[in-house]
């Protein structure tokens, strides 16, 4: 299947010959062999739903935020983290486990920040495949190494982060330091980090964002949050695009035809001598 079958719209756009590559709705052109003896072009695409539960829609996300991941993350920081939080052991269905991490997270990271600073991170979750469960996975920069126990100006006690070990006794490990955060925050207590290249770290997260591997139906559910700093792909584009049901022979001028960019068909005006409307299997 090459196009979203949940969504009727379609939609249709003139670019001028050196508009090849278009920021959105998601589509290249630079691949297709054009034949100029047809006429002017037109570009065609069917609109898709955008749910992650879609076959083809949660493929396409998954690629979209891949290519975005992999352009921005070295602009963000160098050096990411794996992280993997779980829910607590008494939080073993669907929903609550949700809940769970949910409420959890938002708290683990206010402590975090505390401790390390200003972080940045991209989270997705995987539902166990044993279990209802889900986990959180989690890509982020700006941990250090090593945690100390300290106090705050105000005297409270506290975390501080430290890149080395100075001394045998007083240091945590970052991932013994996370474990115990996790917990006091609710959680459950497996809570792994591990260092990844930042090349590698777009792969990693999002291999969990297809259909396939998902099987999650939570209303509200965010299968991608990130940081503000990271920010999410965005979605625009210098053509003015016309979104219909259909085209018909009316929708275009003398000499033009029709780029279908899920087919790669070229579509010349001889189609409307035998047909009424596009795409053919509205006809």
């Amino acid at each position: 299947m090459d196009f979203c079958e949940r969504y009727g719209k379609v939609a249709w756009a003139r670019p001028s010959q050196d508009e090849r590559k278009l920021d959105a709705p998601g589509i290249d052109i630079s691949h297709h062999r054009i034949s100029s003896h047809f006429g002017k072009l037109v570009l065609f695409t069917r609109l898709r739903c955008g749910q992650w539960n879609c076959d083809f829609c949660s493929q396409k996300n998954q690629s979209i935020w891949r290519a975005f991941l992999h352009d921005r993350l070295p602009e963000v920081e160098k050096d990411w983290h794996l992280l993997t939080l779980t829910a607590h052991s008494k939080k073993r269905s669907l929903a609550g486990s949700y809940e769970n991490l949910q409420s959890g997270i938002d708290i683990f990271m206010k402590r975090i920040r505390r401790c390390h600073g200003k972080i940045e991170y991209v989270r997705t979750f995987e539902r166990h495949p044993m279990s209802d469960a889900l986990h959180a996975h989690f890509i982020i920069s700006g941990l250090s190494a090593f945690c100390v126990p300290g106090t705050w100006g105000n005297f409270c006690p506290c975390f501080l982060a430290v890149t080395e070990r100075t001394a045998r006794n007083g240091f945590w490990s970052l991932e013994t330091y996370l474990k115990s955060v996790a917990f006091e925050c609710g959680m459950g207590y497996m809570a792994d980090a591990a260092y990844i290249p930042v090349h590698a770290a777009a792969n990693y997260v999002t291999k969990y964002l297809t259909k396939d591997l998902q099987g999650i139906d939570i209303k509200g559910l965010r299968h991608v949050q990130t940081t503000r700093g990271i920010g999410s792909p965005a979605h625009k584009s210098d053509l003015s695009w016309q979104v219909a049901d259909f085209v018909t022979a009316r929708d275009f001028l003398p000499g033009e035809h029709i780029l279908d960019l899920q087919t790669g068909e070229q579509v010349p005006q001889s189609y409307w001598e035998e047909f009424d409307c596009y795409p053919p299997e509205l006809n």
